[in-house]
C-alpha cells in the first residue's frame, strides 16, 4: 500500500490528486514532546478523510517523562478517528547520545501507557537507530523503518517501509515522504504483537496505570511513594493532597480534572505576573516555592518566586520559564 507523512511544514494543494496517484495510507504528526500541537493535523485530517484516505497520527519523542509525553499525545488524538496504528516517532539526537538502555526504556515505557489506554502502537526510526540503540524490550514491537536508497530495508521484519524523503506525490507541494505499508499498519492487525483486551489484562492495565500515577506524584509532590502499582492508602492520601493543592475535590479519584491539572503543569507554561493565567501550573508552582495557594500569580507569588530562584542559583526574575521549571519539576530541593 503506497502511503505519505505530512506535518505542518507540508503544503497540499490538492487531496484528490494524492488519491488518485495512488496513495492510501496518511499518517499526521499530531505533536511532539509535552507541548508540541501540530497546527494542521486538524486541516490535514478533514481533507485525508474527505476523499477516503486511511489516516493514522505519529508523536516525535523526545527524552522527557515519556508516561506525560504519551499522555500529551492521547490528549491531541483522543477525538479523531484513526484507522492506523499510533506510531512512535524515535529519531531525536539526543537518544543517540543517550544509548541503548534510555532509548529503549523510555520507548517501552511511552508504548505500554499507550496500550493500556487502548491504543494501538507501532515504532518509528532509522534502521541505524534500531541497530544501535533497540534492544529486545522493543525490537519486538511492530517497525515502520525508514532506509532510504536501497532495494529493500536492511531489517527483515517491518509493516511499513520509508523509502524516501524527497518523494514526488501529486497533490504535494515540493518533497514529501514515501512509504510502502503493510496491512499490519491497520489498527486490528498484526493481533499477536498487540494486547488482547479480551484476555486476562485488565489487572495488569490497572496496575501499570497505578504505577504512572505513583510516579507523577513522587516528581510532582517529592514523595517517596512506593511504584507497585497497589492503589493503597498512602497513594489515595497523596492523590488527596495533590488534588487539595490544585482546589480539586479531594476524593481520591484519578479522574479527568485531576489529569487536566497533571497535565497543565507538565505543559510548563511561561508564567508571571505580566502573562497569561494557569491556574493548576500557577499552584503547582505556588506550593513549590511557599506561600498562599490561590492560582493567581499576584506580586506575593512573584517574590516568593524571585527568593526560590536566587537559592536555586537562578536568574530572580520571578518569571517562571524554561529554566525554573526545570528546577521546579526535576529536581527535589
Amino acid at each position: 500500500m503506497n502511503g505519505i507523512d505530512i506535518y505542518n511544514g507540508s503544503t497540499i494543494t490538492d487531496w484528490g490528486a494524492i488519491k488518485s496517484s495512488g496513495v492510501e495510507y496518511v499518517y499526521l504528526k499530531a505533536t511532539e514532546g509535552l507541548t508540541f500541537n501540530d497546527s494542521k493535523m486538524r486541516e490535514f485530517y478533514n481533507g485525508a478523510k474527505s476523499v477516503g484516505l486511511k489516516v493514522g497520527f505519529y508523536h516525535f519523542l523526545h527524552r522527557n517523562n515519556p508516561y506525560m509525553e504519551a499522555q500529551h499525545f492521547i490528549n491531541m488524538v483522543s477525538n479523531f478517528k484513526a484507522d492506523l496504528k499510533y506510531m512512535i516517532d524515535v529519531e531525536a539526537q539526543e537518544f543517540s547520545d543517550a544509548g541503548m538502555n534510555d532509548t529503549s526504556t523510555r520507548v517501552r515505557q511511552f508504548y505500554d501507557f499507550m496500550q493500556s489506554k487502548g491504543y494501538e502502537c507501532a515504532i518509528y526510526t532509522y534502521s541505524s537507530f534500531y541497530k544501535e540503540l533497540f534492544d529486545n524490550r522493543v525490537r519486538d514491537l511492530p517497525l515502520w523503518v525508514a532506509e532510504y536508497g536501497v532495494s529493500k530495508p536492511s531489517i527483515d521484519n517491518y509493516i511499513g517501509w520509508q523509502y524516501s524523503e524527497t518523494g514526488s506525490v501529486p497533490g504535494v507541494n515540493g518533497n514529501c515522504d514515501v512509504n510502502n505499508f503493510s496491512e499490519g499498519v491497520l489498527l486490528g492487525n498484526s493481533k499477536p504483537l498487540i494486547l488482547n483486551v479480551s484476555e486476562a489484562v485488565a489487572p495488569q492495565n490497572i496496575e501499570n496505570s497505578t504505577k504512572i500515577i505513583q510516579q507523577q506524584l513522587n516528581t510532582l509532590l517529592k514523595k517517596g511513594l512506593a511504584v507497585d502499582g497497589i492503589k493503597g492508602t498512602n497513594t489515595d492520601n497523596t492523590i488527596k493532597e495533590f488534588q487539595g493543592i490544585m482546589g480539586l475535590t479531594q476524593d481520591g479519584i484519578w479522574g479527568q480534572n485531576t489529569i487536566s491539572a497533571v497535565t497543565g503543569i507538565f505543559n510548563e507554561p511561561t508564567d508571571g505576573v505580566q502573562y497569561p493565567h494557569y491556574e493548576y501550573a500557577t499552584r503547582y508552582i505556588q506550593y513549590r516555592v511557599g506561600g498562599s495557594i490561590d492560582g493567581t500569580f499576584g506580586n506575593g507569588t512573584k517574590v516568593n518566586v524571585q527568593n526560590w530562584q536566587a537559592q536555586h542559583g537562578l536568574s530572580a526574575d520571578g518569571v517562571v520559564g524554561e529554566a525554573t521549571w526545570n528546577e521546579l519539576i526535576n529536581k527535589n530541593n
